[in-house]
């Protein structure tokens, strides 16, 4: 990891604030990501109720999430998370901002962004044909 990169997620810890979000488009080779795709796909596979999949994915999500929350000397409590297109599919009715809100309270998250974002808004895949979603209410900053 740059010095650079470093000083500024170092910075950005030290702020006060109500959420500490960093969306980064590069692998950070000090972070452990999760792969949520990976992990919620696994947790779902053989799933025999399609009528209770979105109960039992925000339930597998947050066992998920809550086992890889680690302690870094650097970062502190913090939690990485990675492929998360899962997230928006329609029929799973997760409120990503919710989430992002809840987990970034009282832990440093790390969001490995693909997609597009702004001063206000991420845009997963594009702007132009992607899922707008507002962030201008949780603090944030992209790398």
């Amino acid at each position: 990891m740059s010095n650079l990169i470093n000083q500024a997620i170092t910075d950005y810890i030290k702020s006060q604030s109500r959420n500490k979000i960093i969306f980064y488009s590069q692998d950070i080779s000090a972070l452990q990501s999760v792969n949520v795709g990976l992990r919620i796909s696994e947790s779902i596979y053989n799933l025999n109720e399609p009528g209770r999949i979105a109960m039992r994915v925000l339930f597998e999500l947050d066992s998920i999430l809550n086992a890889a929350i680690y302690q870094h000397d650097v970062f502190g409590k913090h939690l990485s998370i990675e492929n998360i297109g899962i997230l928006f599919e329609p029929e799973l009715k997760i409120d990503f901002v919710s989430l992002l809100d809840r987990y970034s309270q009282n832990n440093l998250l790390f969001v490995k962004w693909e997609g597009e974002l702004d001063a206000e808004n991420i845009y997963f895949l594009t702007k132009e044909n992607g899922i707008k979603i507002n962030i201008k209410n949780l603090s944030h900053i992209a790398i």
